[in-house]
């Protein structure tokens, strides 16, 4: 798969090649978007927090999903939503669900420990079930100014076994 090293001002779409992998593995495309967040930083008054999105579309066909594994670069948090037909709604439009709020992937967002740690997010972890999935939304946060890039690289999504 690609690098996913990315910096703010980049908009990539990416191609998965996890399916060729393994049999388990769902192919996707990504596609990444920077989010500027305006933050008072007293400290820092000219510094901005980083914040990107990272969208891994399934296509037209629905996936159940069980893992998404990656390796970290620098990223402080991660945030997963997903988007699903929605079964309160008679229309049976997807909609976007919180997964998870908010899980660390660094002690420190100082610190270069675990800062390129390969990672797991099991869908135990989540709010919600992961079943008849269309998308992912991968929401990195890195606070430090310490850091000028972050993002995640070697994405793989499996299926829910």
């Amino acid at each position: 798969m690609e690098n996913y090293i990315y910096e703010l001002n980049s908009n990539l779409c990416i191609q998965s090649s996890s399916a060729e992998n393994s049999h388990n593995s769902i192919e996707f495309g990504a596609t990444v978007i920077p989010i500027y967040l305006n933050i008072n930083d007293q400290k820092n008054p000219g510094y901005n927090s980083k914040c990107i999105a990272m969208i891994l579309d399934f296509g037209s066909t629905s996936q159940d999903v069980g893992e998404i594994y990656f390796k970290n670069y620098y990223t402080y948090i991660i945030s997963v939503l997903v988007m699903k037909t929605s079964n309160t709604d008679p229309k049976r439009l997807k909609k976007w669900y919180i997964a998870i709020k908010q899980k660390k992937i660094m002690d420190n967002t100082h610190s270069e420990l675990q800062s390129q740690d390969y990672v797991c997010i099991e869908s135990s972890e989540s709010e919600i079930d992961w079943s008849d999935l269309y998308k992912i939304k991968l929401i990195l946060r890195q606070p430090s100014p310490n850091w000028s890039h972050f993002g995640i690289d070697d994405v793989k999504v499996v299926r829910k076994v």
